[in-house]
């Protein structure tokens, strides 16, 4: 098998440097752009898998909302957080407008835009080990969750997940 070539750096990959985050590029044999094929190619857990979540509020504005990959986005656990009732899952055209990313492949930080607060379920702390994505479908970055929550600023730990 060939070496793979060097990927060069993302935007998540810059975000993390900035901060002083160290992180491992894990490189997919193919672009994945769920959960579940990202931790089928690397031969993880699906629970290390994040998955960012963009949501619109009522208000128009829009939030950032990460879960590990075995679970699922609990709506109206964000809302009373957030104390709106009316939110809901941004679209595709305005997850790229706001993230820079495409669905699919969106990390959770190195966005277009800064205005973007973070909430992240607290079972992410249970990691040992989190891969975000690099912002592309072919690679993930690996760190410690505690390391995420480093670089992710004011970000607002809480319990965002249905329960299971």
């Amino acid at each position: 098998m060939g070496k793979k070539k060097r990927l060069p750096k993302t935007m998540p990959m810059r975000a993390l440097e900035e901060k002083g985050v160290a992180y491992e590029v894990h490189q997919h044999q193919h672009k994945q752009y769920t959960a579940e094929g990202v931790a089928e190619d690397l031969g993880v857990s699906i629970a290390q898998v994040l998955k960012a979540m963009i949501i619109q509020r009522s208000d128009r504005q829009f939030a950032l909302v990460v879960v590990p990959g075995d679970r699922r986005l609990s709506l109206k656990k964000v809302g009373t957080t957030l104390d709106d009732k009316n939110l809901k899952l941004a679209t595709e055209r305005d997850v790229q407008r706001v993230t820079g990313f495409q669905v699919g492949a969106v990390s959770v930080l190195g966005f277009r835009r800064a205005d973007v607060p973070a909430y992240v379920d607290q079972h992410v702390l249970e990691l040992e080990q989190v891969i975000i994505s690099a912002g592309r479908p072919d690679a993930g970055l690996a760190l410690p969750p505690n390391a995420l929550i480093q670089a992710l600023d004011n970000a607002e730990l809480g319990d965002f997940c249905e329960d299971i």
